[in-house]
């Protein structure tokens, strides 16, 4: 029998480990998931640490750089996305075997296996058994053996089904010609799974007698009378069960219905059909992981906060179930009627998607076609492509492009890209309707997430507007009086003679109008901040270092702060309102002087936003990208409850100051008014660092053609 086992270990792997599946399952089954944890897991099996390896080492996956440890894998692809794999691949695994013989049903092999598990464990709840799950599992593996002898022994195999055929006991003629049976195996197998001894004591009996199993312990009697009552579509319990238990018929009868009905509406579910056992069983085997990756990938899509997770959590659903080689995106920006391109970061062509631009015009597009029709489009077949189509193919690297339309409740977002062959392209429009559930499934969370900030912002732009408008009415009110106070005060000073003593009383009283008409003037500023005049095309850098020396010179060296200045050389010219921007500068840098201390530090920098900057391709134009300023300290931060309403006048800090709160909020109106947006990331005893992103030049978007529009 010996050598019988160290032929089985040589023939080649033996399945995956048992309890690896159900490690994950308790693991992933947890509120928080521990990474290292599930690294650890998997790391105790080679198989499934191959395949997770194997996926993020294929030309599907495309990498940056190679990725060589279980963790980065675990990382890379996602918790959710390495449950998936693992759970389904390990449970497969039991049941797929390259060298069973011909005539081998492994559609009724699953039938008798996942029925006989239910069974075993529905009989030891109604015995009060400690741990049901142990005989699920037992269950499920019991005849794992049978597996594995077939696998190693394929010629003498074929000798055993011979015998089976007239009439003799499998398990008599696997005696008989290996000198070993299934039963065996299977407990020898459990024992190097280490499972519990339960399951390889209850498992090696299935070979005996009912007559021996008689006076055997309780947990041998379940497994064997589930075995015995696990035929496919037999409900009706044997005498030879009914005399090894105390359990009543019609408790075991119901527990036989309510089993067969468990494994039929799986098997229905699977698409598992007894008959043909290899269409089934691939039926099986693809319905397992792409019904198991789409609800992983549906779960991801549900928790993610940003569009970046979005899109990154349907690429890797689409990979991992289709192989495909290459996904870009191309987005739908409303405002400037263009579909922009993006894809993931570590992908090599990166710099090169992110600068493409599509205008919604362009009716010549197969892309902008299927955002229009919201129907799926590929250039498979298609002559004259339009010029964007062709140069996207040979950055896909692929022979074609297959755009899907990214589709929402009543809108579509954009499309996504995928580089194909025919094959490939062959095999998606056989999977249109699962295609079309990721595609509506993105473009549902891409709406949320549109909603949700554009919520957040109209909210934030209605709350300044509102301050403006009453500002706007405060200041027009108060003016009126004290215009008339001033020039009553001027009559008066011209009524009385020069060395009157009321004079001197009567130029405090002037000047004390002069301050609140300068206060007026600072509200004014905020209202109507000073922008909108003419642009000038400018060197930015330039411009920068100027306000900075003037700056440096008047706040930052009588304070004893440095500045250290990171200017990007690539900045191309810029066409802006300089006035406005020297505005916004000079704000911040003295707001951020006013907070350090003798000896802190500013730094300052500028660069061109990568991908910002778009070619429209078939117009054979450039749209001018995004400028980005950085001014960051390493002062105290911002109190939170400043930090929550920081763009809202009157919100400050600093006591006492001469038109305190209003500096951030001239600021962002400013900033606002340029097209620009304006962020702040603070917090206590870290500093604080603006982030402004202004256009290089002003957005008028994609210019149509006379006569364009769609047909």
């Amino acid at each position: 029998m010996k050598h019988i086992f160290e032929k089985i270990k040589k023939s080649g792997p033996l399945p995956q480990l048992p309890q690896v599946m159900l490690q994950l399952i308790r693991a992933f089954g947890r509120e928080k998931t521990d990474v290292d944890e599930v690294t650890q897991i998997i790391s105790r099996d080679a198989a499934l640490t191959a395949k997770l390896l194997g996926i993020i080492a294929s030309p599907h996956v495309n990498l940056a750089k190679q990725v060589t440890t279980i963790k980065s894998a675990v990382v890379y692809l996602g918790l959710d996305t390495v449950r998936n794999i693992a759970i389904s691949s390990s449970a497969m695994q039991f049941f797929k075997f390259s060298n069973v013989t011909d005539n081998f049903n492994i559609n009724r092999f699953w039938y008798h296996s996942y029925k006989c598990a239910i069974l075993a464990q529905r009989i030891a709840l109604e015995e009060n058994q400690i741990n049901p799950d142990q005989y699920f599992l037992a269950g499920l593996l019991h005849d794992i053996g049978t597996l594995i002898l077939m696998a190693t022994f394929p010629k003498e195999y074929k000798e055993i089904e011979a015998r089976v055929n007239q009439g003799q006991n499998e398990f008599e003629a696997q005696a008989d010609i290996l000198k070993i049976d299934g039963p065996k195996v299977s407990a020898w197998l459990f024992n190097q799974w280490h499972l519990s001894p339960m399951a390889s004591d209850a498992v090696q009996f299935l070979s005996q007698p009912p007559a021996r199993i008689q006076e055997e312990l309780t947990h041998i009697k379940i497994l064997f009378i589930a075995n015995l009552m696990a035929e496919p579509e037999s409900t009706n319990v044997a005498q030879d069960v009914l005399f090894l238990t105390d359990m009543p018929a019609d408790v075991l009868n119901d527990i036989a219905v309510q089993a067969e009905n468990e494994v039929h509406q799986l098997a229905k579910t699977l698409n598992l059909v007894l008959g043909a056992p290899e269409k089934g069983y691939n039926l099986l085997a693809d319905d397992l992981k792409d019904v198991s990756m789409f609800f992983g990938t549906l779960d991801n899509l549900l928790r993610a906060r940003d569009v970046k997770t979005v899109l990154e959590t349907i690429q890797r659903g689409l990979e991992i179930i289709f192989h495909i080689p290459r996904i870009f995106f191309f987005l739908e920006d409303k405002k400037k009627n263009l579909l922009t391109g993006t894809c993931a970061k570590e992908d090599r062509h990166y710099n090169i998607v992110t600068s493409i631009a599509l205008a919604m015009h362009n009716n010549g597009s197969l892309i902008v076609k299927s955002v229009k029709t919201g129907k799926i489009t590929a250039s498979m077949g298609h002559e004259n492509l339009a010029v964007s189509d062709a140069q996207i193919i040979r950055v896909l690297e692929t022979p074609a492009l297959y755009a899907i339309p990214i589709l929402g409740h009543n809108d579509c977002l954009g499309a996504m890209v995928i580089g194909v062959d025919s094959d490939l392209s062959q095999t998606l429009d056989k999977n249109k309707t699962l295609l079309n559930f990721f595609s509506r499934q993105t473009g549902i969370c891409l709406e949320n997430l549109n909603f949700h900030w554009g919520y957040a912002s109209d909210i934030s732009d209605k709350k300044m507007e509102a301050y403006a408008t009453l500002t706007d009415k405060v200041v027009h009110e108060i003016n009126n009086p004290v215009t008339i106070i001033k020039n009553y005060l001027e009559t008066l000073k011209l009524k009385l003679p020069e060395k009157h003593p009321a004079q001197e009383e009567l130029t405090v009283i002037k000047e004390e109008m002069s301050r609140v008409s300068s206060l007026l003037e600072g509200l004014t500023s905020f209202s109507k901040p000073k922008v909108g005049g003419a642009l000038e095309t400018i060197d930015l850098n330039q411009m920068c270092r100027r306000v900075l020396a003037v700056l440096q010179k008047s706040i930052l060296l009588p304070r004893q702060i440095r500045i250290q200045t990171d200017l990007d050389d690539t900045m191309p010219k810029a066409t802006l309102d300089i006035n406005g921007l020297k505005q916004v500068i000079i704000n911040l840098i003295k707001n951020a002087a006013e907070a350090l201390e003798k000896g802190d530090e500013i730094q300052f920098k500028t660069r061109l936003v990568p991908g910002s900057a778009k070619v429209l391709i078939d117009e054979k134009r450039k749209l001018p990208g995004l400028a980005e300023i950085i001014i960051q300290d390493n002062g105290p931060g911002i109190p939170s409850h400043i930090r929550e309403r920081l763009f809202e006048p009157y919100n400050s800090s600093k006591v006492g100051a001469p038109n305190s709160g209003l500096g951030l909020s001239i600021v962002h109106a400013v900033i606002k008014k340029m097209q620009g947006r304006i962020t702040c990331d603070s917090s206590r005893g870290k500093g604080t660092c603006f982030t402004i992103l202004i256009p290089l030049a002003p957005d008028t978007g994609p210019r149509a053609p006379k006569g364009g529009g769609m047909s």
